[in-house]
């Protein structure tokens, strides 16, 4: 009844491992789609839309705002939307908000167990809790631009400031709503270079390590 949460850096390979592992293990791979599970029991009117789950990053809120509102800011937002892709329906979240909507889905799927939570934040919320195996997935710049050129069509700068807000996104969001470092190695039972391994080679690490700590 093992759980691994995967932390990858934009452009590192992080997710199509995270595929490679569950199907390896047969967990069930979860990424964005807990959100829309959690968001229809917290009672927002989603019905049957496509739910996307944004998370915004602190630095839209600056140093004077904080001062001048320190109230509740905005740091997600819950869009819901018909089968045209309209959108019918948008629930901006605070960050209260925002922690309670992900930790009551990361914990749903943490009883159920045997799955592979990609990002949300899953090494902070699952922190302490047993039988649970933190991975973060990294590569060096060069390694993670080619990803991104060959991905997505863009040529090096373009990549590099994707990269570089896609980072910046991701760093903020987790230390604004879960006040945590996420390149802070001592979350994670494993920090994987994913230069350095072929996508399977990786996997099969991961897995292995999952069989010992399930035992």
């Amino acid at each position: 009844m093992a759980v691994i949460t995967i932390s990858r850096q934009f452009g590192s390979g992080g997710s199509e491992i995270a595929a490679l592992v569950s199907q390896r293990l047969n967990y069930t791979y979860v990424d964005k789609q807990i959100i829309a599970e959690a968001a229809k029991k917290s009672g927002l009117p989603v019905g049957n839309g496509k739910i996307e789950f944004t998370e915004y990053h602190s630095e839209l809120r600056s140093f004077i705002d904080r001062l001048l509102f320190p109230g509740p800011h905005i740091v997600a937002q819950v869009s819901v939307r018909g089968d045209d892709e309209s959108s019918v329906f948008v629930e901006e979240l605070d960050k209260s908000e925002a922690l309670t909507l992900v930790r009551d889905a990361i914990h749903a799927v943490y009883q159920q167990g045997d799955a592979v939570i990609v990002g949300r934040g899953g090494q902070a919320v699952l922190q302490e809790m047993p039988e649970v195996l933190h991975i973060r997935m990294i590569a060096p710049l060069s390694y993670r631009l080619l990803q991104v050129q060959q991905a997505h069509g863009l040529d090096m700068e373009e990549a590099r400031d994707l990269i570089a807000q896609r980072d910046r996104r991701s760093a903020a969001y987790l230390k604004e709503v879960f006040g945590i470092d996420w390149d802070n190695p001592l979350l994670y039972h494993l920090v994987v270079n994913t230069a350095r391994w072929q996508p399977e080679v990786a996997a099969d690490l991961i897995a292995d390590a999952v069989r010992e700590l399930a035992g």
